[in-house]
């Protein structure tokens, strides 16, 4: 993850921000969701984009999750789009 100094609150939201991908992965969560909480962990808990793009990744490679890895990889395309399209909005904004 980034340089950023340790807060319990950061730490918290990549937690809550790694659950929902992950909720994300197995159906359980929508899309719209997951990415509200992505742009609420942004804008108030000092994650980063790149936080949240290793995230996806990091899921994406998880033996232990026990998903297809077709499905996986399709959920983290679309995921990663829309994440990239919230740094696209964030540089012109």
């Amino acid at each position: 993850m980034s340089a950023t100094p340790y807060s319990f609150e950061r730490e918290w939201a990549l937690k809550w921000l790694k659950g929902s991908v992950e909720s994300y992965f197995r159906g359980k969560t929508s899309l719209q969701i997951v990415v509200g909480r992505i742009r609420r962990a942004l804008k108030s808990y000092s994650v980063s984009l790149d936080d949240v793009k290793q995230i996806v990744n990091s899921l994406l490679l998880d033996p232990l999750i026990n998903i297809p890895k077709q499905v996986r990889e399709e959920r983290a395309k679309e995921l990663l789009k829309t994440v990239e399209d919230l740094e696209k909005g964030e540089r012109s904004g």
